[in-house]
């Protein structure tokens, strides 16, 4: 199975890029793709349980529903940690991780790589 690698830069609230990212990666695993998405700087927000925007399309509630189609969601730890979000507030499923260890995983591992950041 082909694989695609989407690293995110920005948060969930701070403009589209993560509606982005969702559309891109609901449209790859349709079309039969492995995708792992990478959160990285305010990217990490993805992840966060309980979001309840009112503006902006739920990617929580986007997240929850693509995990169990074979879509991988990892967030930098430290990146965490710099924002506030602690293990424990991720939604069931994704992971809190390393830029070491995952996201070189993803790219070693991954067929095509996609960056949005700001």
């Amino acid at each position: 199975m082909k694989t695609m690698v989407i690293q995110i830069r920005t948060g969930t609230m701070m403009n589209m890029d993560t509606n982005i990212a969702m559309k891109m990666a609901q449209a790859a695993l349709e079309k039969g793709y492995g995708v792992r998405i990478f959160g990285y700087g305010e990217g990490v927000t993805l992840i966060k349980k309980d979001q309840d925007p009112k503006r902006f399309p739920n990617v929580g509630n986007e997240t929850k529903e693509m995990l169990p189609k074979g879509l991988e969601v990892v967030v930098c730890e430290t990146c965490c940690k710099a924002r506030g979000v602690a293990r424990g507030e991720e939604i069931e499923g994704t992971k809190i991780g390393s830029l070491t260890n995952d996201l070189s995983r993803f790219v070693a591992e991954g067929d095509r790589m996609v960056t949005i950041a700001r």
